[in-house]
């Protein structure tokens, strides 16, 4: 099956005819995300609070050491975008985390000209520290799914995924796929 990046680049995902409908009420699948959305965005807090970090530079260091673990490794500016931030607010970021010994930035090494982020040993342990047992909760239930239901779940997965990736680029008005 073919991965797919988290962050896909503007304009790669397909686009799909957006429903006419809310889902209907009461739809199970719906509601369970519903539910593990509203828990992400408590444990994320929680865990924000617990490392006596900013929320912002948690979702940093998340997002660099998950760029860093798929070889593609990230600037401030890509950094910002994903955050949802400005250049400035993320290049503040990185400064208070490079700082205060969370993350270290460097020469990309293909372009010297952009810069590369990158989590210290001790960044990661910091926050691994408090993430590693609620990752060890997510894989102890998704370790209980048989072969067939995890293939299900994933492709469930992907297409929320997707589309998520459809709602953030919408295709341009005058594009072959908005005139159907």
């Amino acid at each position: 099956m073919a991965q797919h990046s988290s962050f896909g680049a503007r304009g790669e995902t397909d686009s799909r005819s957006r429903p006419a409908t809310a889902p209907p009420a009461g739809d199970p699948l719906s509601q369970a995300l519903r539910e593990v959305l509203t828990l992400t965005q408590l444990a994320r807090a929680e865990l924000a609070e617990r490392l006596g970090m900013p929320l912002t530079n948690v979702e940093a260091v998340e997002h660099v050491v998950m760029a860093c673990g798929a070889g593609e490794p990230i600037g401030p500016v890509e950094l910002s975008r994903r955050l949802g931030v400005t250049s400035a607010a993320g290049t503040q970021s990185v400064n208070r985390l490079v700082a205060e010994g969370h993350m270290t930035r460097g020469p990309h090494p293909r372009d010297r000209r952009r810069q590369v982020l990158d989590v210290t040993t001790s960044g990661h342990e910091h926050v691994m520290g408090e993430l590693g047992p609620m990752l060890g909760l997510i894989h102890q239930a998704s370790s209980e799914l048989t072969e067939t239901e995890r293939e299900g779940a994933l492709r469930y997965l992907q297409l929320i995924a997707e589309a998520y990736r459809s709602f953030l680029h919408p295709p341009a008005p005058d594009s072959p796929q908005t005139r159907n």
